[in-house]
C-alpha cells in the first residue's frame, strides 16, 4: 500500500503514558525483529564510518583529541534524530512503508532549533526536562507531516503536549534509562534503542493528536 494511504501506527485514541508507548513500540517492532535489525545495522555501520572519518580528520591529521570529542558529540546530536526519523518513516505507518522520504534538511534545522531552546534550559535541569518533553514530538510530526516547517513542528509539538507533560515525562524516563544499554557491547544497543524510541514517540504523537489537550499551556 502506498505511504499516503497508510495510517500512523498507534492507539485508537486512548490516552497512554510514555512507559506504555515504549512497551508497545517494542512489541510492535519485535514482530518484525530481523527486518528491524538488518535495517538498523546499516545505520549503525554509517555511524561507525562517520566516526572513523572524524577520527582520521581530527586526530590522524591534526592530532587533536578535543576536536574529535567535540565533533563526535555534534555528529551524535545531529545524526541521532536522522537515524530515529528513518525508523519512524519506515515503521511508523500501518502497514510499514519503505518508500517514505526522510526530510533530512528539515530534521537537521528542527534539531538545531530544539537544541538552542532546550540546551540552555538544561542548565537549570527541571526547565530543560520540561521543554524537552513538550517539544519532543517534533520528529514524528516532521516525518509524518511533510508540509510542516521545522519551526512549525516544534510549535505543534508544544500545542499537542498541553496538559500531557507527565505522559511525556514518563517517555523521557524510559529513553534515559535505556541509554546505558546502548553502550554495551560496542554501542550495538542502538540497533534496538533507536527504532523503539522513534516508534514510541510516534505512538505518543498519535495519542496526543487524538486525545484531549484541555488544561494549562
Amino acid at each position: 500500500m502506498a505511504a499516503d494511504r497508510a495510517q500512523p501506527m498507534g492507539t485508537t485514541g486512548q490516552r497512554i503514558n510514555g512507559f506504555d508507548a515504549y512497551e508497545t513500540a517494542w512489541d510492535t517492532l519485535s514482530e518484525r525483529l530481523w527486518n528491524v535489525l538488518r535495517y538498523n545495522l546499516v545505520w549503525f555501520g554509517m555511524t561507525i564510518v562517520a566516526l572513523i572519518l572524524m577520527f582520521l580528520l581530527t586526530v590522524g591529521l591534526y592530532g587533536s583529541w578535543p576536536a574529535f570529542l567535540f565533533w563526535s558529540i555534534v555528529l551524535f546530536l545531529e545524526f541521532s534524530p536522522l537515524w530515529e526519523g528513518a525508523n519512524i518513516a519506515r515503521y511508523g505507518l500501518d502497514p510499514p512503508s519503505a518508500s517514505m522520504r526522510l526530510p533530512v534538511a528539515k530534521i537537521i534545522v528542527a534539531r538545531l532549533l530544539f537544541l538552542l531552546l532546550v540546551a540552555p534550559a538544561y542548565l537549570l535541569i527541571l526547565p530543560g526536562i520540561y521543554l524537552h518533553c513538550r517539544l519532543s514530538l517534533y520528529l514524528p510530526l516532521l516525518v509524518l507531516s511533510p508540509d510542516l516547517t521545522p519551526a512549525g513542528s516544534l510549535g505543534k509539538s508544544w500545542a499537542l503536549t498541553r496538559s500531557r507533560f507527565v505522559d511525556l515525562y514518563t517517555l523521557w524516563i524510559a529513553v534515559v534509562v535505556s541509554k546505558p544499554a546502548c553502550l554495551l557491547p560496542l554501542g550495538l544497543g542502538f540497533l534496538f534503542e533507536r527504532p523503539v524510541s522513534g516508534l514510541a514517540k510516534t505512538l505518543m504523537c498519535r495519542s496526543c493528536s487524538t486525545g484531549s489537550c484541555d488544561g494549562p499551556v
